[in-house]
């Protein structure tokens, strides 16, 4: 498997990989991944044998890094010699990918997880390049990465609409979850760490970035606390937003309603979801949104925006409700009725649980095995 992201990073792509990487090595399989970061070597971690190539720092967007090196990883993997190669990226690694791909003449499987052309922002805002202008050559990028692939997985229906190849095969495969991580253990634990006590909690999960609109859960949180004046929101994650959204909450006077967790280790995120009540999500870019799903885990109603892939989980009545992107006023009323009606908030809590069910790991791990055995040469 070949992605530009790994540990000790903590986002949706390296959890999707480390959890198929360990499922399919419990399964008998040899699995081999090749990333980047500024440690090179070889390690093992989770019990597979990764390769890390030299990175450096992104200017651009500081949370990403990124490898010159494309002759070491296809070097690497055609020793290797996998029967199939499986890229989670259509950049470096990606490309890295490819290559071994056609040298080995083995598939090529590449699993679309973020629209190119949403991190645009970061290089026009560096660059002073035109955003139109790079959206286009970004999403020709990749356009042309995919149509190399020999299938192509989404992780949620929608979000094959983001994608212009013709005649390519696409398939669907949840990231995931192990549903026996999530529950109601560490919420005590995780509250008092963070001076929540006993109040109603709203969370905001994932990595901290413009494209997701943080913003917007922000500015709900005034009318909520018009009608329930204890309410908390929880911002767990850490990314090159935060400056911008710590400097809004101090905008609108909501230092003491809003607390931000930074960094929390795979180990402890499942207790920030014990920790809350409700998950809230403006991100209009969401391919799957793994934690819209460890959200449903722990048994969480979520009030996300009606964009992306959220729509594809969240069943409005069932266990959430969708507004439009960035419309803080529906959020905020959304989240009110959650709060204030525990009847309603039990209801969405037995539908949270049974969507999870059918996204569990298990269920995830045979499906992928399925694409493979159907391309295996």
């Amino acid at each position: 498997m070949f992605t530009d992201t790994f540990v000790p990073q903590v986002n949706g792509v390296v959890n999707a990989v480390r959890q198929f990487d360990r499922m399919l090595s419990a399964a008998g399989h040899t699995v081999e991944v090749f990333t980047e970061g500024k440690k090179p070597g070889v390690y093992t971690i989770d019990g597979v044998c990764v390769h890390r190539y030299r990175a450096f720092t992104f200017l651009p967007y500081p949370e990403f890094e990124y490898s010159v090196d494309v002759i070491g990883p296809v070097r690497d993997a055609a020793r290797f010699r996998p029967d199939i190669v499986h890229a989670h990226t259509p950049f470096v690694m990606g490309y890295c990918a490819w290559r071994t791909a056609r040298r080995l003449r083995v598939p090529l499987v590449g699993t679309f997880h973020t629209p190119v052309d949403e991190y645009v922002v970061y290089l026009s805002k560096r660059f002073k390049l035109s955003r139109l202008i790079l959206r286009r050559i970004a999403r020709a990028y990749q356009n042309w990465f995919y149509d190399k692939c020999d299938v192509i997985i989404v992780p949620a229906k929608s979000a094959a609409g983001y994608l212009d190849v013709k005649g390519k095969r696409i398939e669907v495969v949840s990231n995931g979850l192990d549903l026996s991580r999530y529950g109601t253990a560490g919420r005590k634990e995780f509250r008092e760490k963070l001076g929540l006590g006993d109040a109603p909690v709203i969370l905001h999960g994932g990595r901290l970035s413009f494209e997701k609109r943080i913003d917007g859960v922000i500015r709900a949180m005034p009318l909520i606390l018009k009608e329930v004046p204890d309410a908390k929101l929880l911002i767990v994650g850490k990314g090159p937003a935060r400056v911008s959204l710590e400097a809004l909450v101090a905008r609108l006077g909501l230092k003491s309603s809003v607390a931000f967790a930074g960094y929390v280790s795979d180990e402890d995120f499942p207790k920030a979801f014990a920790a809350a009540d409700v998950l809230a999500l403006n991100s209009p870019v969401e391919t799957q949104s793994l934690i819209v799903l460890e959200a449903f885990a722990t048994g969480l109603p979520v009030v996300g925006a009606r964009a992306g892939a959220i729509p594809d989980a969240v069943v409005p009545g069932e266990n959430g409700f969708l507004f439009d992107t960035d419309d803080s006023e529906a959020m905020a009323r959304y989240i009110l009725r959650i709060l204030k009606d525990k009847t309603l908030r039990e209801k969405l809590r037995d539908g949270a649980l049974r969507t999870a069910s059918m996204h569990s790991l298990e269920k995830s791990t045979a499906r992928l095995l399925e694409i493979y055995n159907s391309i295996k040469k």
